[in-house]
């Protein structure tokens, strides 16, 4: 079995503004600085974005040739672009068609049925955000569009381990009532099932990417971060700085998916390193995926988390709906830089130093971006108890 990469023809429409790009420096409203050429390597170094063919990990009958290619090819996507798309990935598409029908039917509610179940009243930022609820670009409105988030469950993951879960990492869910929304929670619940059976064999090409055993990330994915943000854009009218779909942002967890329709709808905007959006094309029934910010601190920055956005604008643009699935290690687990991505020509990126949970990282960061949210003065601490850290699936004494 061969597996070939298709590299799309990308349409580059002029970009409508640099959001936050100040002599060749990118400033991002979540306190995040990037220069927009790497300090090393060739992150940025792309104007479209490749197609990988996932078949070698999802056949019953992998083939070793199959799957040395595959990692090649990630490899090459996560180091220059940090997104690719992927086809052949597996997934029954009558499971994504099911979620994208239940986000019709829930952000077709009055607003007052969503507002029952507002982000405000979820401590761990699950639920409801309506229109212009988060600003990421500090512009005249903010973010025009509609969220509901929800989280993993470890009781309906087939592979989860209930109660063992410590609740501190629990973040209970806000549902609609199902009276209002019957679609909504089993078609999300569905959508997470798929996409979680899929990025746990895909986090093993990461794994073998970064040069590790193919179960290095086994023990950290007890209770892996498995949210869903359902989202629909409607479309924009207005110039750059008064409203955009969402800011220029680079994401938190290890891997994002995202599926959207109309699937050729062309929103999502990738930064390169020569300042240009550059719009991926998605075939029918394929996803787009992304890495975040905890694989560049795994890989010192040579696995890019790239920046993105999204503007619903243009004389062509429909509602657009999406779900990224955000996928990350167990929220207790400690993370530090792979010691094969530090050398002498390659220094550890200072902001790298101390070892961080996903825990830590992750309210830290939402704490800045939803700057509203009842947590967001800092009264509380972002970090996890002493004694809560582990390391390898393991509770580690003094952390």
């Amino acid at each position: 079995m061969s597996v070939q990469t298709t590299t799309t023809t990308t349409t580059k429409r002029k970009p409508t503004g640099r959001a936050g790009i100040i002599d060749g420096k990118l400033y991002l409203s979540q306190g995040i600085t990037r220069n927009l050429a790497p300090a090393h390597g060739n992150g940025g170094q792309f104007d479209s974005i490749p197609v990988v063919d996932l078949s070698a990990i999802v056949s019953p009958n992998p083939d070793a040739k199959a799957l040395e290619t595959l990692v090649t090819q990630v490899k090459d996507a996560c180091m220059r672009v940090g997104f690719f798309v992927v086809k052949n990935h597996g997934i029954d598409w009558s499971i994504v068609e099911n979620a994208f029908a239940a986000l019709e039917e829930f952000f077709g509610l009055p607003m007052e049925k969503k507002m029952a179940v507002h982000q405000s009243k979820s401590p761990s930022f699950m639920g409801y955000e309506e229109p212009y609820y988060t600003n990421v670009d500090r512009l005249k409105k903010g973010d025009l569009k509609e969220s509901m988030t929800t989280a993993y469950d470890p009781w309906t993951d087939e592979l989860g381990v209930g109660n063992e879960m410590p609740k501190l990492l629990l973040r209970e869910n806000l549902w609609p009532n199902a009276e209002d929304a019957p679609k909504f929670r089993p078609a999300m619940e569905a959508y997470r099932a798929a996409c979680l059976s899929l990025m746990r064999k895909l986090i093993r090409v990461l794994a073998l990417a970064m040069e590790e055993k193919e179960t290095y990330f086994d023990k950290k994915i007890t209770y892996p971060i498995a949210g869903i943000r359902a989202l629909y854009y409607p479309p924009q009218t207005t110039s750059e700085d008064e409203e955009t779909g969402l800011g220029a942002h680079t994401d938190v967890q290890i891997m994002t998916m995202i599926a959207q329709k109309p699937y050729n709808a062309q929103s999502l905007q990738v930064l390169n390193a020569k300042g240009e959006w550059i719009y991926p094309e998605l075939p029918p029934e394929t996803f787009v995926v992304n890495l975040g910010d905890m694989v560049a601190r795994l890989t010192n920055d040579t696995f890019v988390s790239t920046v993105h956005r999204v503007r619903n604008d243009g004389p062509d643009a429909v509602g657009r709906y999406s779900m990224p699935f955000f996928f990350g290690l167990s929220n207790d687990e400690l993370i530090s830089t792979l010691p094969q991505f530090i050398k002498e020509e390659v220094p550890l990126n200072p902001n790298y130093k101390d070892p961080v949970t996903g825990y830590e990282h992750y309210n830290k960061r939402m704490r800045i971006a939803h700057h509203d949210h009842p947590t967001a003065d800092g009264k509380t601490s972002a970090a996890l108890p002493l004694g809560m850290t582990k390391i390898d699936g393991v509770f580690v004494s003094g952390l």
